[in-house]
């Protein structure tokens, strides 16, 4: 599928939910491949993108939650786009703050352009005071951080030369790829309104869209937006288990007919794309294997995908 702009893509909300893969880049599964098999095999079987997470450095506490191993996200997706000829690439989410943003924006219009337009660039401030300290960056101003930077990349992205400096190549995707802006409190609902294209909220509820939605609606006016332009796409853990109880806070691991109920009840709310851990974000998932995380795919492929 061509990828459209970003205002055409947000404005279309009665087209079929999207699905996305986190590849396999951290925790006990990292491994080359394992990140080629898993965005291969996305592709084939026609879901519609692959996500890369951010760390650099863990402390011995968040090695329990991320493992030891944990490859950095921007060349892990150059490396999955140049395997991939379809399937859309994303960053969920690039921790804004960490790097330069020149140098960011630099690189992921690379990508875009190296892989035929098919980036979406997934942001967010950061929550890790100690990866922030150990980084050497302001922890307490990461919110204003990050506002500046998004500006500087977008700037970057669309205007012909900034300061007097040329930058090319500008991405292929006019006029820039999709900004997914992510953070589920309302400073992130307001960064995803005055900057992005979509608000991405990670493991969010039902009712917690269906606020962050009321959210948008309060506040899009004071930026000049149209609510119904800014998008929402969702990260979740995904299992399938009719042993496990349905729980409207693990609103997408369970028995078959709660995770299906959940997937209307968030495309009715307006949720055109979500992103699925396999093998992460939940002690359910602690013990998953390539071949589960495959099993995994096809029903999301075979089974769910098709009635949405």
């Amino acid at each position: 599928m061509d990828m459209m702009s970003a205002p055409v893509v947000q404005a279309i909300h009665n087209i079929a939910m999207e699905i996305g893969i986190s590849l396999p880049h951290f925790r006990h599964l990292a491994s080359t491949e394992a990140i080629r098999r898993i965005a291969q095999y996305a592709e084939a079987i026609g879901l519609d993108s692959i996500w890369v997470t951010d760390h650099i450095l863990l402390t011995d506490a968040q090695t329990k939650r991320f493992g030891t191993v944990f490859y950095e996200p921007i060349a892990t997706l150059s490396y999955a786009a140049a395997i991939t000829h379809r399937v859309r690439v994303g960053t969920t989410a690039i921790i804004l703050p960490y790097r330069n943003p020149k140098v960011t924006a630099k690189q992921l219009s690379t990508i875009d352009t190296l892989s035929g337009g098919r980036l979406i660039f997934g942001c967010a401030a950061g929550w890790s005071e100690e990866e922030f300290g150990a980084l050497g960056v302001d922890f307490k101003n990461r919110g204003a951080v990050s506002d500046a930077y998004l500006r500087m990349i977008k700037r970057l992205w669309t205007e012909p030369r900034i300061d007097g400096l040329q930058f090319e190549p500008r991405p292929v995707q006019k006029p820039h790829p999709p900004i997914w802006v992510g953070g589920n409190s309302k400073r992130g609902i307001r960064r995803a309104v005055e900057l992005g294209d979509y608000w991405h909220p990670t493991r969010p509820t039902a009712e917690e869209v269906e606020a962050g939605k009321s959210e948008i609606r309060n506040i899009a006016e004071r930026f000049g937006r149209n609510p119904a332009e800014i998008g929402i796409t969702v990260r979740e853990p995904f299992k399938i288990d009719e042993r496990l109880p349905a729980d409207q806070d693990k609103p997408f691991i369970g028995p078959r007919s709660h995770v299906m109920d959940s997937f209307h009840r968030f495309k009715e709310l307006g949720v055109s794309h979500m992103v699925v851990d396999l093998f992460y974000s939940t002690s359910m998932l602690e013990h998953e294997t390539l071949d589960s995380m495959i099993q995994a795919m096809d029903v999301l492929a075979r089974d769910i995908r098709p009635g949405l």
